[in-house]
């Protein structure tokens, strides 16, 4: 299953979807339908009808839709025998279209449009690119926070998200969560690449509890994270030579590459790690790197802007 935009849409992989119509091939069940991507896309469905008879044939159209805005067309992904054609399809189209929303049923299937069609995969990147006109460049990104225990990640989250610092927080008990939507802007300086580029986006920050006896419950908050923020506390030794393990622990989860910000929290006390250490293992390691206070706010939001920047960047792939 490739699932997109944070869980909006799923496209399970073993369908076939077509490039530009968005129209859905189940082999298996043979059986032809509205994905969810082109289903978002209409505008208030009214209406659905027939335009075949016994055969679909490839690039022919079998149905059309009524929408608020018109009528969209839809043309088949392969040639074969109908056997039935789904009139009840819009109503269970956007909670279930892969399996009673389909819209034809087939006796049997001939022949595959296969040069219009992304399967396995192709889907992720297709679709992530389909999807873009329905976000309107308003995209939301996963973060999440780890590090060792008492190191300020909850504090970090919530002079972020609130921007409300209290000395008293409590341990994070499994995994704690806040959002903010932000509007930043990305300056690109390559000379093929030139120019500013505006964006809105929901932060999702998920703070991961540090204990050890969460270690085997933690995995599963990784999962669909697109950046991730390696939190230390500039004044405690120890919480900076656990880096490593926290490093390797991300990187078992998510096997991606995705940007992480290595973060010193408590920089407005005294400092007992060299910032120059620091820089060393985030350059060693392929991280950004900031400092901030969590108590008087200074740096936080600018290490979020950072990352949202480069998540930005991967996702517009200009980088």
């Amino acid at each position: 299953m490739v699932v997109i935009a944070d869980g909006r849409y799923e496209l399970p992989d073993e369908l076939y979807y077509h490039k530009v119509n968005h129209v859905f091939l189940d082999v298996s069940n043979k059986t032809i339908g509205l994905d969810q991507i082109g289903f978002a896309h209409m505008k208030n469905p009214k209406e659905i009808a027939k335009l075949c008879d016994e055969k679909v044939i490839i690039g022919e159209p079998f149905a059309h839709i009524t929408t608020e805005n018109g009528i969209v067309t839809l043309n088949s992904p392969c040639s074969g025998l109908v056997k039935e054609f789904n009139y009840d399809a819009l109503k269970d189209m956007e909670n279930d279209t892969y399996t009673t929303g389909y819209i034809l049923k087939l006796e049997n299937i001939d022949e595959i449009d296969i040069d219009n069609l992304v399967t396995g995969s192709e889907i992720e990147q297709w679709g992530k690119h389909e999807v873009r006109s329905l976000l309107h460049d308003r995209y939301s990104f996963k973060i999440i926070e780890i590090g060792d225990s008492a190191t300020g990640k909850t504090a970090i989250k919530v002079r972020f998200t609130d921007d409300y610092f209290k000395k008293d927080l409590r341990t994070t008990l499994g995994v704690d969560f806040g959002s903010k939507e932000v509007n930043y802007e990305y300056k690109n300086v390559d000379l093929l690449y030139t120019g500013t580029y505006e964006f809105s986006a929901r932060i999702n920050v998920w703070d991961a509890a540090g204990q050890a006896y969460y270690d085997k419950i933690r995995g599963i908050f990784y999962r669909d994270a697109k950046g991730g923020m390696l939190v230390y506390d500039a004044n405690n030794p120890v919480s900076f030579k656990n880096l490593q393990k926290w490093l390797e622990e991300l990187r078992i989860h998510i096997s991606k590459n995705i940007p992480i910000m290595l973060l010193g929290n408590k920089k407005d006390l005294e400092r007992k790690v060299p910032r120059e250490e620091a820089v060393s293992f985030a350059v060693k390691n392929g991280m950004m790197f900031a400092e901030c206070s969590a108590k008087t706010g200074d740096g936080v939001e600018e290490a979020f802007r950072k990352l949202a920047i480069e998540i930005y960047k991967r996702e517009e792939n200009l980088v």
